[in-house]
């Protein structure tokens, strides 16, 4: 059986991006509602060595967006990493379901035998099958700025279960 890499990352990447927007809009209506200064969950982190809420958020777009443009060989839309509300953050989930929505499911045909570049940081890439990429970096890396997302949010007293995490049925 042929491993369906839309499915896997478009398909995962989508129903968890509206996981986390709604995720994101509790965030802000705990801040409203409690009369906390949103700053204060935006720029909280796990531990000090660890990256800001927001910058979590960043990152989940960016593995999301990023993975599916080159599974597909599609141009990876670029943002600016520049939002400082709930607000925004979630203006930018909308972009990157937006640009998850305009994916032809054909371009990702052949992708898990296809050599992609992953970026390694410092302008350094490493070739990897499409497959071998998606399963052990793209939705790694994905799912752990996803879940760090809610755990700040969690550990910081806004009403979250497991529910929210992975969505409904």
């Amino acid at each position: 059986m042929a491993i369906d890499l839309y499915q896997l990352s478009v398909g995962t990447y989508q129903r968890q991006l509206h996981n986390l927007d709604a995720i994101i809009k509790k965030a802000a209506q705990h801040c409203e509602a409690r009369k906390i200064d949103p700053a204060a969950l935006l720029n909280a982190r796990l531990f000090p060595d660890m990256f800001a809420l927001m910058r979590q958020v960043q990152l989940v777009s960016d593995f999301a967006k990023g993975a599916a443009a080159r599974l597909s060989q599609t141009e990876n839309p670029r943002f600016e990493d520049d939002e400082s509300s709930f607000h925004e953050l979630r203006a930018r989930i909308a972009k990157t379901l937006a640009f998850l929505h305009t994916l032809d499911r054909a371009a990702f045909e052949g992708a898990a035998e296809r050599i992609v570049d992953v970026p390694l940081g410092g302008g350094k890439t490493i070739p990897m099958p499409g497959a071998s990429y998606l399963q052990h970096v793209a939705l790694p890396n994905f799912y752990f700025h996803y879940t760090t997302a809610y755990d700040i949010l969690r550990h910081n007293g806004v009403e979250l279960g497991k529910q929210d995490f992975v969505g409904g049925a």
